[in-house]
């Protein structure tokens, strides 16, 4: 990318050095602003002309004094070389022999040797102003000196007052030496003001205030954030002292110590921050010292952000509607579902294995206020005592052998401002309820191994397919954790009590499976469909969902009925009574599904309709099924033709 052209200014009251200066610049292609005028007339000039963005001045002898006290902007003074006097106090002696030269607030030591040299009488003019400038001019001429040399204002002045007059000739070549000198300072600042730029932009772009200050406390460097956190009463606040905004701040005891602070709480107008305060040393001297603001809440964020960050991945996979139902008992639940959502209270959700404890447990976190908080999930009973403490409330480093290094959080830090799902907590050992129940009582968790009491926002959903009741008679479950965790209680009942689910579960679960697999849906006869409804399903809808996959990836898709029928009878046969040793006495036909006998099923319905003189009404009662289900079984054991 082509450079941007320097922008110098030319302020000289000479306008012949003004036209040398043109002259030279239209070969250097840079952009050179001029005005001719000097001394105090020269300072107005000078700041419009940093007020439009030039970088650098040139100018030369008094003028370019004030120039450099006034303006925030390098200003160059162009040298007066030995020759240029030489070559002027020569002139000036063909026009009289006292002869003066005008310099700016010091004498030019040396010249004393050209009076010998031109046999002239030689003095120098000591001004600091045009008013004491025209002075020496005027007690010159009272002194008798003929000639004046100088620069275009002296050379106005002392025309005024009838002095021969020889102006200071400035050299091109010095000329363009400065023009080069002026170029390389306007290269240098603009690379620093860059750099300036570049250092305030990343310091701009944290989102902690940073304000950085002298060994004597006054301010060097500041950020957006700062002033925003100072409500912007700070503005610049470049060159103040930092206790006008920050009182007692901690950054003045560094200076003092040299020694760092860390997460120091400090108060700014009612506000609260948390502060770092490090020394500044360049090679072991002190130089100032760097504090660096958090506001508490922006704190809290960060944590919540880290704790997010050990979270990732751990969201609710299911939906309410994933939990696929037609009857009316399942439509209760969901409606008490909906109602307990809403509620940070502890829930129990109870029911056998497979049942859906854990979809409706994701279902309950997406449907709460906790949904963009992480769902973390643990099998109590599928980890030894001690990994399951550890992975609970977490560890410190060196908690105990093999140990992580740095420690580790555990699953309640995790789960912060989410939710934890304990499933099978009745398994949990007399150790860790303990444990549970402080945590649950106080909000707040203690890694193993360490002292610091971390505080967690976290709801917590219990799933079970023990009787919690029983297990707490039996003294293996404390009373005071099942209160605490069975505020809200919902039970999912099993599959065989809710057999009109079954044929939605097996249109849905035959479109997952042959999704899974790249299969086409396979398509179930009502009529198969009817039989499946006669078997009880100990393993519950996941006993269900593994029989149709291995219907699909048997049959393919079309329908085999012999397939079918082979694998209902396998079904059938589970789990296979031991030789030598009696199954359950059989009462009902539920019972009779549920051990899988079909031949007790079929002695069990003909001796009770024995028994009831061949009544169906009666049988079926008897039976614990409606009438239609007998009707269903008679016909498939062939007894419909019995009186």
């Amino acid at each position: 990318m082509k450079r941007k052209p320097y922008k110098i200014g030319f302020i000289a009251s000479s306008i012949k050095l003004i036209n040398d200066a043109l002259e030279i610049s239209e070969k250097t292609e840079e952009d050179i602003q001029v005005s001719v005028t000097g001394l105090d007339e020269a300072i107005s000039v000078g700041m419009e002309m940093e007020a439009n963005g030039v970088e650098v001045i040139v100018s030369r002898g008094g003028t370019s004094h004030m120039l450099r006290e006034s303006l925030n902007i390098p200003v160059l003074s162009i040298p007066l070389t030995s020759f240029d006097i030489l070559t002027s106090v020569k002139k000036a002696s063909e026009l009289g022999n006292r002869i003066m030269i005008s310099t700016f607030r010091n004498k030019i030591s040396g010249l004393e040797l050209l009076e010998d040299l031109f046999k002239i009488t030689f003095m120098q003019g000591v001004y600091h102003s045009r008013n004491s400038l025209e002075q020496v001019i005027i007690d010159a001429k009272n002194q008798g000196y003929e000639v004046f040399i100088g620069g275009g204002v002296s050379l106005r002045l002392a025309s005024h007052h009838d002095l021969k007059v020889v102006e200071i000739q400035t050299a091109k070549e010095t000329i363009a030496s400065i023009i080069e000198d002026a170029k390389s300072v306007a290269k240098s600042r603009r690379e620093e003001r860059e750099k300036a730029q570049r250092y305030q932009s990343i310091i701009d772009s944290t989102s902690e205030g940073i304000i950085a200050v002298d060994q004597d406390g006054f301010i060097t460097a500041i950020n957006r954030t700062a002033r925003a956190f100072m409500k912007n009463t700070m503005n610049n606040g470049i060159g103040k002292h930092i206790s006008q905004f920050v009182p007692h701040a901690k950054v003045l005891k560094v200076i003092q110590t040299k020694q760092p602070e860390f997460n120091c709480l400090e108060v700014i107008d009612k506000d609260q921050f948390v502060s770092n305060n490090i020394p500044i040393l360049v090679e072991s001297k002190l130089i100032g010292g760097v504090s660096t603001f958090k506001d508490v809440s922006n704190v809290m964020k960060a944590e919540n952000e880290v704790r997010r960050s050990f979270a990732k991945g751990l969201v609710a996979k299911y939906q309410i509607k994933d939990f696929v139902h037609e009857s009316s008992m399942i439509r209760d639940i969901i409606n008490r579902v909906l109602k307990f959502a809403d509620s940070d209270s502890t829930l129990l959700i109870s029911g056998e294995s497979g049942t859906g404890k854990e979809i409706l447990a994701h279902s309950i976190h997406n449907l709460s206020q906790r949904k963009k908080g992480p769902l973390v999930s643990i099998n109590c009973s599928a980890l030894p005592d001690q990994l399951l403490e550890s992975e609970l409330f977490g560890y410190d480093e060196g908690a105990f052998t093999g140990s992580r290094r740095g420690g580790k959080p555990g699953l309640f830090e995790i789960a912060h401002n989410g939710t934890i799902f304990l499933d099978e907590i009745g398994t949990t050992p007399k150790n860790v309820q303990a444990r549970l129940l402080r945590v649950l009582q106080e909000k707040e968790v203690m890694r193993i191994g360490s002292d610091r009491i971390i505080p967690i926002n976290v709801r917590v959903l219990s799933a079970t397919n023990k009787d919690l009741t029983e297990e707490v008679q039996k003294e293996n479950f404390r009373e005071d954790l099942f209160f605490r965790i069975n505020v809200l209680h919902i039970h999912i009942p099993a599959l065989r009590d809710r057999i009109e689910d079954i044929p939605c579960l097996v249109k849905t679960l035959i479109k997952r499976a042959s999704k899974k697999y790249g299969l086409k849906a396979l398509n179930v006869p009502d009529s198969l469909v009817e039989t499946l409804l006669d078997y009880s399903w100990p393993g519950n809808v996941r006993q269900l969902e593994a029989f149709l996959e291995r219907l699909i990836l048997l049959t393919g898709p079309r329908m085999n009925n012999k397939i079918f029928k082979d694998l209902f009878q396998e079904l059938c046969m589970y789990p296979p009574l031991k030789p030598g040793k009696p199954g359950k006495q059989i009462t009902s036909l539920k019972d009779s599904t549920k051990f899988n006998n079909m031949e007790y099923e079929s002695k069990l319905i003909r001796d009770t309709l024995q028994k009831e003189g061949f009544s169906k009404t009666r049988a079926a009662k008897k039976l614990g099924v409606s009438r239609t289900t007998l009707w269903r079984k008679l016909k498939n054991l062939d007894l419909v033709d019995q009186p």
